[in-house]
């Protein structure tokens, strides 16, 4: 199969999901397990809030200390169990696509990488936020090269005019920082095309990093990067097709986006619910996990199964003996 047929991928990834007895179960597990999690997670730092609010006064600072690191650990503990488990889905769609044995087993082997997946994430980490940096520097020094920064630096000047060496603050009162606001749209704006420029491309060569450390349990996690930068050389732009392709999963993934952030944009709109904010935010974000899980169960099988065989055909053809996506029964 090649990377450069497409058509014959995707419809190529129904007919392996048919194959596959334990696809949905799989797949309701992990969206169970995930959305689970994300909404305990969720709860449990909105009681923390409650806590911290409670509690006042310096004989308390220690308390409120405690839960304030509880509560900031509690998305890092949510974001490494996430990832393990999407390794476990991913190494299941792998073995759909190549016609093997899966079961809800599969869904441990992210637990088994995760220190390679520690190392790899904290090195995209790293990356991106270089990547980020870099643009911003650029996007601004773009604008300030342009005529767009004039209408900026006019509402500026008079302001910094204002600082002294003894006293360098100065205050902008709402009008004139949304005027600026506006005024450093284009900025913004160039910002954004930079970062797609510079981060596009090495974004799309480490998209297979997932999938060398699933296929490769001895490669580390630098080694990883390297082999997903090596497959991807030459076949970046069809990989964007095929995520054009299967435009409809993505626009149902920010359909559930805006629905989260419902009890945000309705008084934006000027529409006010007879309900209490905490009330309103909970009815959202139970109707986003509820759209989430819709979105998982029916339809991201088949997203996986496909980007799944675009890995297998991309690959260099090698003998299989021992991955664990192929021989371990124990995380079949």
């Amino acid at each position: 199969m090649n990377l450069r047929n497409l058509r014959q991928i995707r419809e190529f990834a129904p007919e392996r999901l048919k194959a596959s007895p334990a696809q949905q179960k799989i797949v309701l597990i992990y969206a169970g397990l995930t959305l689970g999690l994300t909404l305990l997670v969720t709860v449990l730092n909105h009681l923390l809030g409650l806590q911290i609010d409670n509690y006042g006064g310096l004989s308390n600072l220690g308390r409120k200390s405690m839960l304030s690191s509880i509560q900031s650990m509690l998305p890092l503990a949510q974001s490494a169990v996430a990832m393990c488990l999407e390794i476990g889905y991913l190494a299941a769609m792998l073995r759909i696509a190549r016609g093997m044995y899966s079961s809800p087993q599969t869904l441990r082997l992210g637990f088994d990488r995760f220190w390679v997946l520690l190392r790899c994430s904290i090195f995209k980490g790293l990356l991106l936020a270089g990547i980020t940096f870099g643009s911003m520097y650029a996007g601004v020094l773009i604008f300030l090269w342009t005529p767009l920064a004039a209408e900026a630096e006019e509402i500026l000047l008079p302001i910094m005019s204002q600082m002294t060496m003894l006293d360098p603050t100065f205050v902008i009162d709402d009008a004139t920082y949304a005027q600026l606001m506006q005024a450093m749209a284009p900025c913004f704006v160039i910002c954004g095309i930079v970062m797609l420029a510079l981060g596009g491309p090495i974004f799309y060569s480490f998209r297979m990093t997932d999938y060398v450390i699933i296929d490769k349990p001895a490669m580390g996690a630098l080694a990883a990067l390297r082999e997903s930068k090596k497959m991807m050389r030459g076949n970046r732009l069809q990989l964007l097709k095929l995520d054009i392709s299967l435009w409809w999963y993505y626009l149902a993934t920010a359909v559930a986006s805006v629905v989260c952030y419902g009890d945000v944009l309705l008084p934006m709109l000027g529409i006010q619910l007879p309900v209490s904010e905490t009330v309103s935010f909970f009815g959202f974000y139970i109707l986003y996990l509820l759209v989430s899980f819709g979105i998982i169960f029916f339809l991201r099988n088949r997203v996986e199964v496909t980007y799944a065989l675009a890995y297998d055909a991309v690959k260099p053809e090698e003998k299989q003996d021992g991955g664990v996506v192929l021989g371990n029964i124990f995380q079949m």
